[in-house]
């Protein structure tokens, strides 16, 4: 609904009003509210006649039917809705019998937080497929966290802490395992089952020809049932107590083998940094291939193991603080090129890769691009003491700064 031409000439402003909800010079608007007032409610069909949807946006539509309420008129979707509103008490005991077999009749209301919540309820929900969909979904995602914490070598110290402290007794097995997913799943070592049980003791009992008929079976009582129900609920229900105990030993043999692995790979690890920041003889062929068998076992290993969730989110922030620190020391770095005049995709162009390499400052110092050879001459000792503790960081992690960025 947009001013006329006439108003504009009259108003004499430079500033455009806020367009009006109605246009009361409408002789159809006048009309629907002078009969609406009358009869206290006007239909969504009359509303609609005469603020169409495809030129009146929904929030105006909203706001109207919201300044309609103030005045006192209520939208309603029929006029039999008012029409029953107003029966005498005395005709609407017939009134609720007839509804009972009749077609169903829609509640009117003019509250904006119901009108919402009865267009929300035709909204479809989530089908049965579309939530299994989703939880498909979020354990794709938890498998793929697991995966890229099972990469970093601070997840096995971590583990090996874990160890530690559990054969200590500082902490209990349910502190660093989800049992109930441990226990329901391929860790119980059920070697012999009660059926295989029965099946071997009838075969070493010799056979009886002369063995009497089987007893007829005595009907169970309906509380009889249920109380075998009970009793059946109570023998499958494992106390957490009873679950550490089964499974303690094989998690335990686990953390071992994780432990005894990453004291052989974390050898390797720290010989493949060391070559980096010092530029010594990278690992040999046969060398990297047992970094890749070690790496592989010890992953494997750790999927094996249900972890706590807590013990998750606990390694995902230890990873985040130490990226938050690297990214800290390399902004640094940034910021004190830029000052000298180093563009920045320059300097990233120049930095990525070559966060290890010792010769660098070095290597920038000869190249011909603005900037880079002030920024060594006036930041060359800051230059080095943030390279230093960035390649701490990377002795910490035990991986290339490449090789963690792209892990977290």
């Amino acid at each position: 609904m947009t001013k006329t031409s006439a108003a504009k000439a009259s108003t004499g402003k430079t500033k455009l009003s806020e367009k009006p909800l109605l246009d009361m010079s409408d002789q159809s608007i006048k009309e629907m509210i002078t009969a609406s007032k009358a009869r206290g409610f006007v239909t969504y069909d009359e509303l609609n006649a005469v603020l169409p949807s495809d030129k009146v946006s929904s929030e105006k539509i909203e706001d109207t039917m919201a300044m309609l309420s103030e005045m006192g008129i209520t939208v309603t979707d029929s006029e039999e809705g008012i029409e029953k509103k107003n029966v005498p008490e005395k005709k609407k005991g017939l009134l609720a019998k007839d509804t009972k077999t009749g077609t169903p009749t829609t509640d009117r209301t003019d509250d904006p937080v119901r009108m919402y919540l009865r267009e929300m309820g035709s909204v479809e929900l989530l089908s049965r497929e579309g939530e299994i969909a989703i939880a498909k979904r979020i354990e794709a995602g938890r498998e793929a966290m697991i995966a890229g914490l099972c990469e970093s070598p601070l997840t096995f110290q971590a583990i090996i802490i874990w160890r530690d402290e559990l054969n200590e007794g500082r902490i209990l097995l349910r502190d660093i395992i989800n049992l109930d997913a441990t226990y329901s799943g391929p860790q119980i070592d059920n070697t012999i089952k009660p059926d295989e049980e029965a099946s071997e003791e009838d075969a070493e009992k010799p056979a009886d020809p002369a063995s009497s008929p089987p007893k007829p079976a005595v009907e169970k009582s309906d509380d009889d049932s249920d109380d075998d129900e009970d009793d059946e609920d109570e023998g499958t229900t494992v106390s957490l107590a009873t679950m550490e105990a089964e499974l303690k030993p094989g998690i335990v043999e686990t953390f071992d083998l994780i432990a005894s692995e990453y004291k052989k790979l974390r050898k390797l690890q720290d010989m493949l940094v060391e070559s980096k920041i010092k530029k010594t003889r990278k690992l040999s062929p046969d060398q990297e291939r047992r970094y890749k068998k070690l790496s592989k076992s010890i992953i494997k290993n750790v999927k094996s193991l249900s972890l706590n969730n807590n013990r998750v989110e606990a390694l995902i922030e230890q990873l985040y603080d130490i990226n938050k620190r690297l990214l800290g020391q390399e902004g640094r770095l940034m910021r004190l090129a830029e000052t000298c005049g180093v563009a920045r995709a320059n300097f990233i162009e120049e930095y990525r890769g070559q966060e290890l390499n010792p010769n660098w400052v070095r290597r920038i110092a000869k190249l011909k691009e603005r900037g880079w050879a002030e920024f060594v001459q006036t930041e060359k000792e800051q230059i080095k003491a943030l390279r230093a503790e960035i390649q701490e960081l990377a002795s910490e992690t035990g991986l290339e700064i490449s090789e963690f960025r792209r892990i977290v």
